[in-house]
């Protein structure tokens, strides 16, 4: 084989081939023409957002146990500033008409001179700093109504001109407020683990949450579901709808005597949801499915005055994919539903039970999940883990199933382990007057949870009675 012939070839195809390429290049310039540089537009902009900063959270619930409540309001920033930049926060009251639009909701003003910012909201962010928080207190007052939810909505005001705000939801976060000073039975400190339990409202009564007292008289479940309405398909109206069981519904129809002693004390009561063996479910609806079931839902919440859902993807069939309320059963169709649930009814909880389908995608329209699942409780024999930027604080460590005396338990050695490593609550299911005697011995560790023992239990109710009955002397 002759290397030179071989070598000169090749040179001669390179000088040709690169000919070309350059030629190729000369026909498809064109000199003067205007270069499209929308898609480098805002590089050089710094874009602020407002978040509460202790929760980082755009819309915070505040519970008023007490006279007063701290937190701070965080500016965050794109990008650290070349030099120190400054801005003001301030109420934005005449934005309270336009949050209530979007939600549909009617929140009234809460008084303004309740409110007051530190260093009359002023936030300067360093030049080594992305982000700065100035404190804010929110106090009591004469005139506040029970069980109403007022709000706040802050605003960025007064930017220095390097900062740039995109849009109303970057420039406002919104606080929910609940006065609470008469509903503490429940409260246990800001940081203390708390009660999460399911009632089988077709055999239990659910005021028997009051038999699990604390010897300094607080109650341990703070939380507890109405298990369960279903979500089932309307044939006559073609969309997925509510349906309540007749235990279901005489609860919701007697609720001043069934439901509201135990809210008035604090405890919130949550209507659970669930599959009923048809082509509906809580992880199959469309977006525009999820959009309607979340309105219905926010409905019930509101007419029967309960505080909020939990979902549980169990028991569907699977979908007719021809309706347009329906879709391929997903996590992201679970996730959209909670995402509009908490749209619909921002001042409640949204929880869900970590089975099947119903947990697991992290935004939802660029919305973190920590921003529309409020608490997540687990199967028997797990914990529950935060997704997104949730954390443990709004998780269960451990889940107890009462009726068979499965699962885990509330011991001293479990309880100092729910405080180690962060979890906000436990989880407890289908407790009964009759198996009283087991459920206590498994609670033992509320004592180090709360600094005080579990009492023995000495009232139980039986189903559709409000009559406090003698434990155990008339079971």
């Amino acid at each position: 084989m002759n290397i030179k012939y071989i070598t000169s070839g090749l040179l001669a195809a390179m000088i040709v081939n690169c000919t070309a390429f350059l030629t190729s290049c000369a026909d498809d310039l064109e000199v003067g023409k205007n270069i499209d540089e929308s898609a480098y537009s805002g590089i050089y902009e710094n874009n602020a957002y407002l978040r509460d900063g202790k929760s980082n959270l755009v819309s915070k619930v505040v519970e008023l146990h007490g006279e007063t409540y701290a937190t701070t309001v965080k500016m965050g920033l794109s990008k650290t500033p070349n030099t120190a930049t400054s801005a003001k926060v301030k109420i934005d009251a005449a934005y309270l008409e336009t949050y209530n639009k979007a939600h549909n909701t009617d929140f009234e003003l809460y008084p303004q001179d309740l409110v007051t910012f530190a260093n009359e909201g002023v936030l300067t962010v360093n030049a080594n700093a992305k982000s700065a928080e100035v404190d804010m207190t929110i106090r009591a007052g004469e005139g506040l109504q029970d069980d109403k939810t007022y709000a706040i909505p802050v605003a960025i005001s007064d930017q220095s001109s390097d900062i740039t705000i995109k849009d109303e939801s970057a420039k406002h976060c919104i606080y929910l407020v609940k006065d609470m000073r008469n509903a503490g039975d429940t409260y246990k400190g800001e940081d203390a683990v708390k009660g999460y339990l399911f009632f089988e409202v077709n055999d239990v009564n659910p005021l028997n949450t009051l038999s699990f007292q604390l010897e300094n008289g607080k109650l341990i479940w703070d939380v507890i579901v109405l298990f369960a309405a279903n979500i089932n398909y309307d044939s006559e109206a073609g969309r997925p709808r509510v349906q309540c069981n007749p235990n279901v519904q005489y609860l919701l129809d007697n609720n001043e005597t069934f439901l509201q002693p135990l809210r008035r004390r604090g405890v919130k009561v949550l209507l659970g949801l669930l599959g009923n063996h048809d082509i509906t479910g809580l992880a199959q609806l469309s977006d525009q499915g999820a959009k309607d079931f979340a309105r219905e839902i926010a409905q019930y919440c509101k007419a029967y005055n309960l505080d909020g859902v939990n979902y549980d993807d169990e028991y569907s069939n699977y979908p007719d994919l021809n309706n347009p309320s329906l879709t391929t059963p997903s996590t992201a169709a679970a996730a959209r539903l909670c995402y509009e649930s908490k749209l619909a009814m921002p001042d409640k909880l949204v929880t869900v039970f970590a089975y099947g389908q119903m947990y697991g995608v992290a935004t939802v329209d660029g919305v973190d999940a920590s921003e529309w699942i409020d608490i997540v409780v687990p199967n028997y024999g797990s914990s529950a883990y935060p997704i997104g930027n949730m954390t443990k604080k709004q998780c269960a460590g451990i889940a107890m199933e009462f009726n068979l005396g499965g699962g885990s338990s509330l011991t001293p050695s479990t309880a100092r382990s729910l405080m180690n490593n962060g979890y906000g609550w436990y989880m407890g299911f289908a407790p009964s007057p009759d198996n009283y005697y087991s459920i206590f011995r498994r609670l033992d560790g509320a004592e180090t949870l709360y600094g005080s023992p579990l009492k023995d239990p000495t009232v139980f109710y039986k189903k559709n009675d409000p009559t406090p009955y003698q434990y155990p002397d008339d079971l």
